[in-house]
């Protein structure tokens, strides 16, 4: 066997080698993210009926009202370093949610319902891609506490800091029991 042909298969080893590392790269090259998802215009809930189609909220202010749209509360939006967890009261005499911090408690079906998280969430970067572990994320409304975390799927632009993160969660229990959440929210992150 020639150096010249020895040299070859080297090469051709080392460039086949390559193509693993550079498809792992991105995810290894993950980046936990600090900071605060502020929840924007263009970010809603739809409600899945068990039968198919999408629940009709009467109290929605977008023209469709298959979509809740809400914004951001008093703690700006989801913060992934802390927990916030719901207040004490949870809710006022007529059942509306008084948790703010994450987003403004929103009318559904004539009670408003917020949005608590029991652990701080985790989100990582990777490229464009955002994956968000979600997974202790509760829908408050009507005097109930309904599970709503997941791990959420996005994309984050750097230069604009603008995000989106979309999941989805069956709900159990309640009224709404056998229903699907289907969440979209969108706006900036500020580190």
């Amino acid at each position: 066997m020639t150096n010249r042909f020895k040299l070859r298969l080297i090469a051709a080893a080392v460039s086949a080698m390559a193509v693993p590392m550079v498809a792992a790269g991105p995810g290894l090259a993950a980046q936990q993210l600090h900071g605060v998802f502020h929840i924007g215009a263009g970010s809603y809930i739809r409600m899945g009926t068990p039968s198919g189609g999408f629940f009709s909220n009467p109290y929605s202010k977008d023209a469709n009202k298959t979509y809740t749209t809400f914004l951001s509360g008093g703690g700006g939006g989801i913060r992934t370093d802390v927990a916030q967890n719901a207040p004490s009261p949870a809710f006022d005499s007529h059942g509306n949610s008084l948790a703010n911090s994450i987003i403004t408690p929103t009318n559904f079906t004539g009670i408003r319902f917020g949005v608590i998280t029991t652990l701080q969430p985790k989100f990582l970067l990777s490229g464009h891609r955002i994956t968000g572990y979600l997974r202790h994320l509760y829908a408050q409304w009507n005097k109930q506490t309904f599970y709503q975390g997941s791990i959420v799927h996005g994309t984050y632009r750097r230069r604009s800091h603008h995000y989106t993160l979309t999941w989805h969660t069956e709900v159990h229990g309640g009224p709404f029991d056998g229903y699907t959440g289907y969440w979209h929210l969108q706006g900036t992150f500020s580190p």
